[in-house]
């Protein structure tokens, strides 16, 4: 097993230096902390956490809180991405992860400061902001280091957050349907409590008040992010006779995979009929039947930056309070096409 003393003959610095990376000190510089990790990974070296958060009363432990609210959380790729940036960025820095399940959003403030107040971990990575829960209060309150993955309302903005331009990237995908001529558009969102639906929704509105559409009340409806919420969405929307839309901007690939099941089951075809695009670029994407056009959200990578902005800001003893924006893209496949009076 590679000791403190093998780093840091890997590294060409002192043992002490190796310790003082591992303990936090500010005073390293960042080309020597950067060396010191990578040597430490590269050799499998594991600090003793246990002894380090005794000697420190820190944990070296960062927190995120989970909340049971529906079903499609553990079946979406949003979680597994955001998994994905956590344990990547905690394992070259030495730390760890708690995982805190919750019986509901509400539940998750208690769960939180929970964690907060027996010291359970050093700061918090928040994976959605909701309009009827305002965990961000609750943790500025405790003074407790925390990221937020997505952007907070404006009586948050200060606060350290990491985001991926919804409105403006939802706009865009509406624009790639107006630009095939489709008028009649359906936005399905995911949980309209959760601001990220807000969000979306707003820039499906500017692109269709641009455009000159003022778009049916009956054409935006909420899945849940479940399969079974797409379903349920299109066929409240066949109701609609010829004002039933020719195309289907969901929030998440399950939701649209929903849409496109709904679909085929009324003998429609997709694309020529009707089309579908969805959002996070998933396996299922790539696999449906016709493949899905995907707004590519980059969750691992956001997940990553709020990570590595957090623990940067514990090392230093010090409030994150930076703002990031990632860049999306769509990922063109067969699913999304002219609208059927374009033919």
């Amino acid at each position: 097993m590679p000791t403190i003393r093998d780093v840091a003959e890997k590294a060409g610095v002192h043992p002490s230096t190796v310790s003082r990376v591992f303990s936090g000190k500010p005073t390293i510089s960042n080309t020597t902390r950067q060396r010191v990790l990578a040597a430490a990974d590269e050799l499998g070296f594991q600090p003793n956490a246990i002894a380090r958060s005794l000697s420190m009363q820190c944990t070296h432990t960062i927190a995120i809180a989970v909340s049971h609210a529906f079903q499609g959380y553990f079946e979406d790729v949003f979680f597994p991405q955001v998994m994905q940036g956590l344990l990547e960025v905690t394992s070259k820095y030495g730390f760890r992860v708690l995982v805190a399940g919750s019986n509901g959003h509400a539940d998750e403030i208690t769960q939180l400061l929970d964690i907060v107040g027996s010291r359970q971990a050093d700061g918090i990575v928040m994976l959605s902001n909701r309009l009827d829960v305002d965990l961000i209060s609750a943790l500025q309150n405790q003074a407790t280091p925390f990221v937020l993955i997505g952007r907070p309302d404006p009586s948050h903005e200060a606060c350290a957050w990491v985001d991926s331009s919804d409105t403006m990237y939802t706009e865009q995908v509406i624009n790639y349907l107006l630009g095939m001529g489709h008028q009649r558009i359906a936005y399905v969102g995911g949980d309209p409590d959760v601001l990220v639906s807000k969000e979306r929704l707003h820039g499906y509105q500017i692109a269709l008040q641009k455009a000159g559409i003022s778009p049916l009340p009956e054409w935006v409806d909420y899945g849940f992010f479940v399969e079974d919420g797409g379903r349920q969405a299109v066929r409240r929307m066949s109701r609609l006779g010829e004002l039933a839309p020719t195309a289907y901007y969901a929030a998440n690939d399950l939701m649209a995979i929903g849409i496109m099941r709904s679909l085929q089951e009324q003998n429609l075809r997709i694309p020529e009929d009707v089309s579908v695009v969805g959002t996070n670029d998933s396996l299922l994407a790539a696999y449906a039947s016709p493949a899905l056009t995907s707004l590519y959200v980059p969750y691992s990578v956001m997940a990553a930056k709020a990570t590595s902005l957090l623990i940067q800001s514990i090392l230093a003893e010090e409030m994150p309070s930076s703002q990031t924006t990632i860049p999306c893209n769509l990922v063109i496949r067969a699913s999304a096409g002219p609208a059927p009076a374009a033919l």
